[in-house]
């Protein structure tokens, strides 16, 4: 499963306060406000190319590689505040001064609620797939003494199948999972894991006000659906559940995500801009 239309994307290299961000950008500004797509932790920008894609031209999508993942640099600590540090690099540089929404996965749904929070009357909506505000399902002890012993390309090749994707996914599909997994050392790995099970955005869910919408795959392991539906809770809004789908529904099921991603949007978008 290659990557869609890597040549329609821009590629650019910011300084962020732990180095280098790579950021990935598509389409232009035509009527509708720009969406920043933050990916599940051990992934990269690119898991929603397909996504994007179907969501169709009209407005720019920005899609950074957070420090320790895809083309950014992997030194500084880990958490929400760091994270979250990444991007406000990125809305100041790349995605400008205009309102926007935020879309995460996983973690990435987590940040958007940390973003919601930091820039109040700025996000427009907030979308959050296979994600939840806190974890607590996962057995810490168990996973750290995967990555040593079968190093980061094994666990990864032993978990996707079994825990990430959905019982019968494609081979493709986790394929292209596997490309876009993270590829830094072992240590490097096992912090940013560590740093994700132990964060919490629980006491940012009350001074989150823009629109939200939350999506859970029926089989998500890691993110189960009463987690999904806490944070739907929290946040005020509805809890979508995508059967048959499991943790990264932006690459198990790209056309349900985008129409789902595409009416929230649609829904929430600032008023065109009047021209004289």
């Amino acid at each position: 499963m290659p990557p869609v239309n890597p040549a329609g994307w821009q590629e650019r290299s910011l300084t962020g306060p732990h180095g280098r961000l790579r950021v990935w950008s598509s389409g232009v500004d035509e009527g509708g406000s720009p969406v920043l797509l933050v990916h599940p932790i051990n992934t990269q920008g690119e898991i929603w190319d397909r996504v994007v894609a179907l969501l169709g031209p009209g407005r720019r999508y920005v899609m950074p590689d957070l420090h320790g993942h895809g083309g950014s640099d992997a030194d500084g600590g880990f958490g929400l505040q760091e994270w979250t540090d990444d991007l406000r690099v990125v809305i100041d540089e790349v995605v400008g001064d205009d309102p926007f929404h935020v879309v995460g996965g996983s973690l990435g749904g987590t940040l958007a609620v940390c973003i919601a929070a930091a820039y109040p009357g700025r996000v427009l909506s907030l979308t959050a797939v296979g994600s939840s505000l806190y974890f607590d399902s996962i057995e810490v002890e168990e996973v750290l003494a995967t990555f040593d012993r079968l190093g980061i390309p094994g666990t990864f090749e032993e978990v996707f199948p079994t825990l990430t994707f959905a019982p019968g996914c494609s081979t493709e599909i986790i394929d292209r999972g596997l490309e876009l997994a993270n590829h830094n050392n072992v240590e490097t790995v096992k912090r940013i894991w560590y740093a994700t099970i132990t964060s919490s955005a629980v006491d940012l869910a009350p001074q989150v006000h823009c629109p939200s919408l939350v999506i859970t795959g029926e089989l998500d392991a890691t993110c189960p659906v009463p987690l999904g539906l806490e944070m739907a809770r929290a946040l005020g809004t509805e809890h979508v559940v995508l059967p048959g789908i499991g943790h990264l529904p932006m690459l198990e099921c790209p056309p349900r995500v985008a129409a789902l991603v595409g009416a929230h949007l649609e829904r929430h978008d600032r008023p065109a801009r009047v021209t004289a």
